[in-house]
C-alpha cells in the first residue's frame, strides 16, 4: 500500500479573530480571501471562524504539533513523530488553494483547533486528511471542514479522494464515507485506503469491519 504525503492538520496558533471577522466587509474575492472567512457556531453552543490557511504559515503547523498527544500523531502521521523538521513544515504550509489546499477552524481565543486538507496527486485524484483538536471534538468540526474542502476539490475538477487511516479509526472513517461513495481497502499493517467518488451523492452508512486483524481480500463499501 502507498502510504502517500503525510498530512497535518493545525491547532495552537493565535491569531486576530475580531480583524478576521472584520475583514469579511472588504470585499476581496479569490481563494484565501477575506471573503472565504466564514464565522460558524457549532452544536454545543460554542463557535469558529473557518477560513482557508493562508501560504507559508509554519509557525501555526509547529504550533498545532506541538500540542499533539503521543496517540495523535500516530493516527495523523501513521507513526511515532516527535517533531517537524524544516521540509515538512514547508510542505504542510504550501497551499496554493487549487492543487494544495487547507481550511482552518479557529476558535475565539485564536486557537486553530482544525484542519481538513487536500493535495492534489493526478488530474483528477487528490489525498485527503482531517484532524481536530481533542478538546474540540464531538462537536461537527471535521464534517464541516471536509465539506468545504470537498466543495472546493470538486471547483477545482478533483472527482477521486484518497485516504490513509488507521483501520481502527472509525470515526473519521465514518465521516469520510459521508462525502461520497466510497471503497475501503483491505488492512494493510492497521492502516487502510479510502477511495472517495465525489461525482456521485455522498453515502450515510458505514459498517467498520475489522480493524486490523490481519489481511482482507476483498475491497468492501462504505455503503454494505
Amino acid at each position: 500500500m502507498r502510504w502517500g504525503v503525510r498530512f497535518a492538520l493545525l491547532r495552537g496558533v493565535r491569531v486576530d479573530v475580531e480583524t478576521e471577522f472584520a475583514s469579511i466587509s472588504d470585499g476581496v474575492g479569490g481563494p484565501g480571501s477575506p471573503t472565504d472567512i466564514e464565522p460558524v457556531l457549532l452544536r454545543d453552543g460554542s463557535s469558529v471562524v473557518i477560513r482557508p490557511l493562508a501560504s507559508g504559515d509554519e509557525a501555526a503547523i509547529a504550533s498545532w504539533f506541538s500540542g499533539l498527544g503521543v496517540e495523535t500523531r500516530h493516527a495523523r502521521f501513521l507513526g511515532s513523530l516527535d517533531r517537524l523538521d524544516r521540509r515538512m513544515l514547508s510542505e504542510l504550509a504550501g497551499v496554493d488553494h487549487v492543487d494544495r489546499e487547507a481550511i482552518a477552524a479557529i476558535a475565539r481565543d485564536g486557537t486553530t483547533v482544525g484542519i481538513a486538507r487536500y493535495i492534489r496527486i493526478k488530474p483528477r485524484r487528490a489525498e485527503v486528511a482531517v484532524a481536530v483538536g481533542d478538546e474540540w471534538r464531538g462537536r461537527g468540526i471535521a464534517s464541516m471542514l471536509l465539506e468545504r474542502v470537498t466543495a472546493r476539490a470538486r471547483s477545482a475538477g478533483i472527482e477521486q479522494f484518497i485516504a490513509i487511516c488507521v483501520a481502527s479509526n472509525h470515526t473519521v472513517i465514518r465521516v469520510l464515507c459521508r462525502l461520497g461513495p466510497t471503497m475501503i481497502g483491505p488492512s494493510d499493517a492497521g492502516v487502510v485506503e479510502l477511495r472517495i467518488d465525489l461525482t456521485r451523492a455522498r453515502s450515510d452508512r458505514f459498517r467498520p469491519g475489522p480493524a486490523s486483524g490481519g489481511r482482507h481480500d476483498e475491497r468492501r463499501s462504505c455503503d454494505v
